[in-house]
């Protein structure tokens, strides 16, 4: 090889060097902690929640419902909780300094109900409904769900599907009165 290749691959080498660099430069080639905290909806922590950062970086609460990731490089990321019971949680945040915290708050299924109580209650039925669906994809076989469930369908003059989720209710054991007797108040209509 010749000298003057030897200059062109050092100076390739060198450019490409210089180009990596760059990019990694606004933050120092750093990676960050991140901390942060998941709280129910009554501002309770929620303990062993497991936390997901890009899909790879994964911790769960401590008892207090706080965790740390370590060393996250920065950037854009996706971060979700989940926690049998409580409503998943999904969102997309940039990790770009040290000492950043991450709030955030999920629901349990019980908390999705009184609000769900509350909107049938005030007549809100828009957000009754919306209540129920998440309730449901929380765990659809909760008896106390499929009844509130049923009485949405019930309002929404959809009798078929509030009769289906309070028969569901009685395949999974339900002895509650109330159930018994708005199915059967339902079936005669």
């Amino acid at each position: 090889m010749k000298l003057g290749s030897y200059i062109q691959l050092i100076f390739l080498f060198f450019l490409g060097f210089l180009l990596i660099s760059c990019q990694t430069a606004e933050f120092g080639g750093k990676t960050f902690d991140v901390n942060g905290m998941v709280y129910d909806f009554s501002n309770r922590p929620i303990p062993h929640c497991e936390i997901v950062i890009g899909g790879k970086y994964r911790t769960s609460t401590d008892i207090n419902g706080r965790f740390t990731l370590s060393r996250v490089p920065p950037g854009d990321h996706t971060i979700s909780g989940e926690k049998r019971g409580f409503e998943s949680y999904s969102d997309l945040i940039s990790v770009r300094e040290r000492g950043q915290i991450i709030y955030f708050r999920l629901p349990s299924q019980n908390q999705l109900l009184i609000l769900l109580d509350e909107a049938l209650s005030a007549n809100e039925l828009a957000i009754a409904k919306e209540m129920a669906e998440r309730a449901y994809q929380i765990d659809s076989n909760n008896i106390e769900m499929l009844f509130y469930y049923a009485v949405v369908k019930f309002k929404q003059d959809e009798y078929e599907k509030a009769i289906s989720f309070l028969e569901a209710a009685q395949r999974l054991g339900s002895k509650d009165i109330y159930v018994d007797k708005f199915l059967s108040i339902l079936k005669e209509m």
